[in-house]
């Protein structure tokens, strides 16, 4: 009987994201048709399209851990911000390819330019407000805490390859995107690095601060302080990945039996 209530909720809980889903393709495709009318030549007409495909894919991230949602049979409040979020990194990560004209000219920047740093902004202004209406109104869920940590990971690699194509930084701001998807690759090779990393206040701000400083490298205004925005997120952003995967040795170490000396 369990069994065929937790089968229920899991349909319904499907059938709700799944509607969220469409929803929420359907405001970016819309968006990314006006944007891309607004901007003119400074878009392609494939830029609505590039939209939905990185909401798409990022929907595929979270996905599988749709079931960790369980016993609640919607997607909730949290949720529906985290998907807000989701929708601002897709219309982001489509911009990159596209013509950037006149970063560096102020007031004068290319609109595609301008509407890169204002979406990315607002998504990091977001960012946070899910976990909090979580737990204001006790829906927190392991599969909520999955989706907003996979986000992140994607919007700094959007961030790191934006920065890239729009000139500036070279392609070592790759680095702040890859660190993430290393240490899961890593992982399989060593599972020490697959244990649940313990709650880390150095670990928040490191990020946030790696975040912020991959948007402020985006600001349409300064290339050159574009470019020291960048270096300080990578670095940021490193330093506290080597922290975590220092830790996770020296806790390894730790619990591995030495062999005794005769």
């Amino acid at each position: 009987m369990a069994r065929k209530r937790e089968a229920a909720a899991l349909a319904r809980l499907r059938l709700d994201a799944g509607l969220h889903a469409i929803g929420a393709t359907g405001l970016v495709a819309a968006a990314g048709v006006v944007v891309a009318a607004r901007a003119g030549d400074a878009l392609g007409p494939a830029y609505p399209l590039k939209a939905v495909a990185w909401l798409a894919f990022a929907l595929a991230i979270a996905g599988p851990a749709l079931a960790q949602h369980l016993p609640q049979a919607r997607v909730g409040p949290a949720n529906r911000v985290t998907l807000l979020r989701a929708g601002l990194v897709a219309l982001v990560a489509a911009t990159i390819g596209e013509p950037l004209m006149a970063v560096d000219h102020g007031a004068a920047a290319g609109p595609v330019a301008w509407m890169l740093f204002l979406t990315a902004a607002i998504c990091l202004a977001l960012d946070g407000v899910d976990g909090w209406i979580a737990r204001r109104r006790g829906v927190a869920s392991p599969f909520g805490a999955r989706f907003d940590m996979e986000l992140d990971a994607l919007f700094v690699a959007v961030l790191s390859w934006a920065a890239l194509d729009a000139g500036r930084a070279g392609p070592w701001v790759l680095a702040a995107g890859a660190l993430r998807y290393l240490w899961v690759a890593a992982a399989w090779a060593w599972p020490p690095l697959k244990a649940p990393l313990p709650p880390s206040n150095r670990r928040r701000a490191a990020c946030a601060f790696g975040v912020a400083a991959l948007v402020g490298a985006l600001n349409p205004i300064s290339a050159t302080a574009g470019t020291v925005s960048a270096a300080i997120a990578v670095a940021v952003l490193g330093w506290s990945f080597a922290v975590d995967l220092l830790a996770v040795i020296r806790l390894h170490r730790s619990r591995t039996p030495r062999e005794e000396t005769p």
